[in-house]
């Protein structure tokens, strides 16, 4: 998913992670704490294996990209039956390791790693008041 992804110049946003130290999370990131918050709580989620907090920062129905195709996922239950399919150790390292100033957000969220984990706020229409929490909205394993 994330090669997919360009960058204003026609480059993956994987080639400007690797090529590029000082990457920034657009300005509407940086100026949203709601986003902040979010990758803290999921990132001590993950870091102490709180398996049912990890779960709760899950926006359902979950979209999981897995390399045998892709699975929804629409009861919290069976993504704790899945999660170490779903949190591979790749994952992990990617949430526990992604620095709030180097998120990629666009149109279709904010992105961890290379794609590893997308995640924005439950309501993305404009006209929301306040655009409700932040939650994931599809992984990559």
């Amino acid at each position: 998913m994330s090669e997919s992804i360009r960058d204003g110049r026609g480059r993956s946003q994987a080639f400007a992670q690797k090529n590029n130290a000082r990457a920034t999370a657009p300005k509407w990131v940086l100026e949203d704490g709601a986003y902040r918050t979010f990758l803290g709580e999921l990132q001590a989620a993950v870091r102490s294996n709180n398996r049912p907090a990890v779960v709760r920062l899950i926006r359902l129905p979950l979209r999981v990209n897995f390399s045998a195709g892709a699975r929804t996922y629409r009861e919290s239950r069976f993504v704790l039956a899945d999660h170490d399919r779903i949190f591979t150790p790749r994952v992990k390292q990617a949430i526990l390791t992604q620095r709030f100033e180097n998120l990629f957000g666009r149109d279709q969220g904010v992105m961890i790693g290379n794609g590893e984990v997308w995640f924005d706020h439950l309501c993305r229409v404009t006209s929301c008041s306040p655009p409700g929490p932040v939650r994931i909205t599809a992984i990559n394993p």
